[in-house]
């Protein structure tokens, strides 16, 4: 067992770290290794060994009956003969019907016993969901060294991957727009995404004041629409979440991998209670996380604000100087979830040498995408039309490569928007 950095304790952690070695949290402890995952190969080809001659070297009757050496040399290799025809005719016909080419020198593979129950989806998902990915105003650096230019606003290409990368497709969702036009987003979309970023969190932006229309919009749909947030997103959720009360506390996380440090309770999430139990052993054994803040939301502000009446604790992290602060949460009624970490930035972005590219962390953050897009597959809304659906989706704007944009770009590539 790895004993995990300890800072405090926030909602008896060390009761929990004692139950996982005691071997109470069974699914922590009997976790695998991801370097092991790859699947034995099959090799289950036959016998190549031939029958041999019958008509070898004497037996050890010492020739006592040579007149009948013809018949007993000949008949075992009339009978072996037949039976190697019966068995290739058998062979031509079988591979025939199963459509696979028998021309000589090709390996067959074996056959693989199929089930007779079709594979079926579940009743009544969504297998065409649509993601809403808000987007914001351009940070400085980058309204700089785009000049001169027309785009008010901007989502980094990270974000739309990775929820392609699980089976969604996207949908930006501009700042500054009539309030109808967030109306029409949150009754059409299946999910919605608040990505990080360097915009206010409050009304004085745009993408704080989409924000706060939007949060109370989607919870209003019958189902509720899911909610996504990361680092800057998640920091907007909790602001809202406490009635536009400011939560967040200066601290120092800025281009570093870190663990999860799991609070009591995170078993019945929706979030990690599903979570495969090597995933689980990724996020809270190895530097699997990736984080770019410098602001965070500390247990005692999130108490003292009331957000534990809404909001479960799921995790926790700790900055360069040893301060403990939230890391993931989750909404005990609806479905929203927050981080404060980047998992889009594990497979899609690659500037900063502190983003973790293992196997192992990628698999990890990819679980993420994976949950959400399997939540909003429980939504069936859809736009008015195919013809407006075309024209909300990603696929009408280009990337821009960003990467050597300017020094202290993270993005690889960007969307921007007029």
């Amino acid at each position: 067992m790895v004993v995990l950095p300890h800072q405090g304790g926030f909602m008896e952690r060390d009761i929990l770290n004692e139950d996982v070695e005691k071997g109470k949290s069974e699914r922590v402890l009997t976790v695998g290794t991801l370097e092991d995952d790859t699947a034995p190969l099959v090799t289950a080809s036959p016998c190549d060994e031939r029958p041999r001659d019958a008509g070898g070297a004497g037996g050890g009757d010492g020739g006592v009956h040579v007149h009948s050496s013809m018949a007993t040399r000949v008949l075992p290799r009339l009978l072996v003969i037949c039976l190697l025809a019966v068995l290739l005719l058998g062979s031509v016909l079988g591979n025939m019907r199963h459509g696979r080419p028998t021309a000589e020198g090709k390996n067959q593979k074996p056959v693989v016993a199929l089930s007779q129950d079709p594979i079926t989806e579940e009743e009544g998902l969504n297998l065409r969901p649509i993601i809403g990915i808000l987007s914001q105003e351009l940070s400085r650096s980058m309204d700089n060294a785009l000049q001169p230019h027309n785009y008010s606003s901007y989502i980094a290409a990270s974000y739309v991957k990775f929820y392609e990368s699980a089976g969604a497709r996207v949908v930006p969702v501009l700042i500054n727009q009539e309030d109808e036009y967030y109306h029409n987003i949150a009754s059409s979309v299946n999910g919605v995404v608040f990505p990080g970023g360097s915009a206010s969190i409050t009304n004085s932006s745009g993408y704080g004041r989409a924000g706060d229309l939007l949060y109370q919009l989607l919870q209003k749909r019958d189902p509720p629409v899911p909610l996504l947030t990361t680092c800057l997103g998640f920091e907007m959720m909790m602001y809202l979440g406490a009635n536009n009360t400011y939560p967040l506390t200066r601290c120092k996380a800025s281009s570093r991998a870190d663990p999860l440090y799991l609070l009591p309770d995170w078993e019945s999430s929706r979030l990690l209670g599903s979570a495969p139990s090597d995933v689980l052993e990724t996020f809270i054994m190895t530097n699997s996380t990736s984080n770019f803040h410098k602001y965070c939301v500390l247990p005692e502000t999130f108490e003292e604000l009331g957000l534990d009446q809404e909001y479960f604790v799921l995790s926790t992290s700790i900055d360069d100087e040893g301060v403990e602060y939230i890391s993931t949460v989750e909404h005990k009624t609806l479905p929203y979830y927050g981080v404060q970490w980047h998992p889009e930035k594990n497979p899609f972005e690659w500037k900063f040498s502190s983003i973790p590219h293992s196997r192992r962390a990628i698999r990890a953050a990819q679980y993420i995408a994976n949950f959400f897009v399997e939540e909003a597959r429980h939504n069936n809304q859809t736009f008015a039309t195919e013809e407006e659906e075309k024209e909300a989706l990603i696929y009408n704007y280009c990337p821009m490569y960003t990467a050597d944009l300017y020094s202290s770009s993270s993005f690889q590539q960007c969307y921007f928007f007029p």
